[in-house]
């Protein structure tokens, strides 16, 4: 083999890694739960809304890091990709 085709497979194996990295992040940014309120929301909405916005930002935090993963399986498969045809 040569080591442009050892590169290929070891862009698209690195690729396929980050594409798992990638929807584990995605999936967890989809299961981020509220945190739970013991009081009523017409007694206290300020809780309700906290709780919400935290979670909301724990999300958006997760989907970033998963956009960056699938941002990195793509360019990894892109390389893998052009050189398989170049080989």
């Amino acid at each position: 083999m040569t080591i442009i085709r050892i590169f290929a497979v070891v862009c698209a194996g690195l690729g396929l890694a980050a594409a798992i990295v990638a929807a584990a992040y995605w999936w967890k940014a989809s299961r981020v739960n509220t945190s739970q309120v013991s009081a009523s929301i017409s007694d206290v909405p300020e809780q309700y809304i906290l709780s919400t916005q935290v979670a909301f930002h724990e999300s958006s935090r997760l989907n970033n890091r998963a956009a960056v993963w699938t941002g990195a399986a793509a360019i990894l498969s892109a390389i893998a990709s052009i050189l398989g045809v170049l080989l």
